[in-house]
């Protein structure tokens, strides 16, 4: 039994729609047939249930890459096979806006950090890269539930009032990477790193001051999750 995570294999489904907050893991449970509580050790909500006759788990990972990467370290211990972060996200370019979906291509991170820390040779950083397959599905079935969805480079960043977005936003987006989030990266690095598939589903919440600044409310939120739930969750059993 992992340290943080309190359960077995077997508790756990093979297939795991990762999240944020418990919030957001609750409302997904609703999408589920017999949804079961596993665990609530430190506030990592997991739950188990049935999506379509088939095995599925909701897993919160807490917010930026130290929390997130010994959440997804514990599933990989515990037999977990695939993960989809189904997370929030900053836009980083006036085309993405509040609602929006983003299924990343590939994350870039600032060297360094807790990506970092797993590798000591200096002369080169580790690739960040979804499962390709995973991230074909989830667009087929998001465009097929009528969600915005775009597809693109994403970037990952440890700290979130660092101003970086704010002083790098037009950087970035020159560079056209789509949305900003603080966890991206951590999974794909480390679903090379252990053997198992991942990808990302990043909503997006807020829009930076270099487009307008607004944040999404969070009853919009609750609703973008619930429509945007059951397609993740098609393309997680599909996959």
């Amino acid at each position: 039994m992992p340290m943080h995570i309190k359960a077995e294999k077997g508790d756990i489904a093979e297939k795991v729609v990762a999240v944020e907050d418990k919030e957001t893991a609750f409302v997904l449970s609703g999408l589920l047939k017999n949804p079961k509580l596993v665990n609530k050790n430190r506030e990592l909500y997991v739950y188990t249930g049935n999506f379509k006759g088939h095995k599925v788990s909701i897993a919160t990972h807490g917010i930026g890459a130290p929390s997130s990467s010994l959440v997804f370290e514990e599933l990989s211990q515990l037999g977990v096979k695939l993960i989809i972060r189904l997370g929030t996200a900053r836009s980083l370019n006036a085309g993405v806006k509040n609602g929006d979906v983003v299924v990343s291509r590939g994350a870039s991170y600032v060297p360094g950090g807790t990506v970092g820390e797993y590798v000591t040779e200096s002369f080169f950083v580790l690739a960040a890269v979804p499962d390709l397959l995973v991230s074909e599905k989830l667009v087929e079935k998001l465009s097929k539930s009528g969600v915005p969805v775009k597809t693109g480079p994403t970037f990952s960043n440890d700290n979130y009032y660092s101003k970086y977005y704010d002083n790098r936003a037009k950087n970035l987006n020159a560079k056209n990477f789509l949305c900003a989030d603080m966890e991206c990266a951590s999974l794909l690095v480390l679903s090379s790193l252990r053997s198992f598939r991942a990808a990302c589903v990043l909503m997006i919440t807020e829009e930076l001051p270099v487009n307008s600044g607004k944040a999404i409310s969070e009853e919009d939120l609750k609703k973008l999750i619930t429509k945007v739930g059951p397609a993740v969750f098609d393309a997680l059993i599909e996959s």
